[in-house]
């Protein structure tokens, strides 16, 4: 443990003096994925602005932060010019999905008064974050991805389901960590679930639920091809619980990487992503399961698990810096409840393998976020 501490100071130095004084601006809405940047910005020489459509945004109170500015418009860019010009911004850095594809929209005219972060092209983007398009692109290209159908109608969605076999899982096409996904153990199930939401499932697609552990490779792409990546397993799961996971074992995997490899090239990827895979417990095969075009929640565990700091290198990227050979190394994270489990076993864990550790650097915007002020 003494020498990883020492081996992350000692990155986090080379980290400072790669960039002199620079000027970001960040554009995102949630409160864990800004922190998450944030604490892993705070080794640049920088000064670092926030735009946030999110009024109780917890960022707002990040020791980390220069100044935040609320009442984003997704939609246009004269707040955004506004602030370059004030604050003399190097670098405009969205870390959030509609963010990031709003930003790449006026990437041309943003970029005559400040640098952009990398962004992939928005046809492409919107083929990745939306679920059903995603599943049409993979199937078609032959990239591993779990059978999926479209709902139109009760007749078919009772034959579907019955060709898939139990159980299965209804998806909406767009939203983040888990939300709105259902599992559903019979057709009597599923079909009272239809007829109460008839009108609202245009939207959704329906999957097979497949047992296995989440495995989620974070990457950052050059015009489709990798540059950096990490990958993270948390346990099996067998029950409805659709939500990130805070174990999580970092390792790397050829298997996974080959599948992510020639889905990005296809994609021709340009930036920062997150995808969701699933490693099916019957055969091992992994499958993708969604993109998320943004940062996401184990930012900072990606770099201090698997030493890969992807906002810094991001910015070093974007403004043309050196990037320094990426080394992943093998790592874990623990829950606090494992950790206090541990206590009177010869396997003793300490509070610094959860990811808690972090949240003691800036605790102020921490407890905003738990109390959601």
């Amino acid at each position: 443990m003494a020498t990883e501490t020492v081996n992350l100071r000692k990155t986090r130095h080379k980290e400072a003096i790669m960039l002199q004084k620079t000027s970001i601006l960040l554009i995102g809405y949630d409160s864990n994925l800004c922190l998450g940047v944030l604490y892993c910005l705070k080794s640049l020489n920088a000064d670092i602005y926030l735009l946030t459509g999110n009024k109780k945004n917890a960022a707002r109170f990040s020791i980390y932060l220069k100044k935040a500015y609320e009442e984003y418009d997704k939609n246009g860019v004269q707040q955004i010019k506004e602030i370059v010009k004030k604050h003399n911004i190097d670098l405009i850095m969205p870390i959030d999905e509609l963010e990031i594809r709003n930003i790449k929209l006026h990437t041309e005219e943003l970029n005559k008064i400040a640098v952009c972060s990398w962004a992939t092209e928005v046809d492409r983007f919107d083929i990745a974050i939306n679920k059903m398009k995603l599943a049409k692109f993979l199937t078609e290209n032959k990239v591993p991805c779990p059978k999926f159908t479209i709902i139109e109608s009760l007749a078919k969605l009772e034959k579907d389901a019955a060709d898939m076999g139990y159980p299965v899982l209804i998806k909406p096409d767009r939203e983040a960590f888990g939300r709105l996904i259902q599992r559903f153990e019979n057709w009597e199930e599923l079909k009272n679930f239809y007829i109460k939401n008839e009108t609202k499932l245009n939207r959704f697609i329906l999957q097979p639920f497949i047992i296995g552990s989440d495995v989620t490779c974070n990457v950052i792409c050059r015009e489709g091809e990798l540059i950096c990546y990490t990958i993270q397993e948390s346990p099996v799961k067998t029950g409805s619980d659709f939500s990130s996971n805070d174990i999580l074992k970092f390792h790397d995997d050829e298997q996974v990487i080959t599948v992510i490899a020639r889905m990005m090239k296809l994609l021709n990827w340009h930036g920062v992503a997150c995808i969701d895979m699933r490693r099916d417990i019957r055969d091992n095969s992994v499958k993708v399961l969604e993109i998320n075009g943004r940062f996401w929640a184990s930012v900072i565990s990606s770099y201090i698990r698997a030493g890969i700091n992807f906002p810094v290198t991001m910015v070093k990227l974007a403004l043309k810096k050196e990037v320094e050979p990426f080394n992943i190394k093998s790592g874990q994270q623990l829950t606090l409840k494992q950790v206090v489990s541990s206590t009177f076993t010869k396997n003793r864990s300490s509070i610094k393998d959860t990811k808690y550790m972090s949240y003691l650097a800036d605790p102020f915007a921490r407890i905003a976020q738990l109390l959601k002020i």
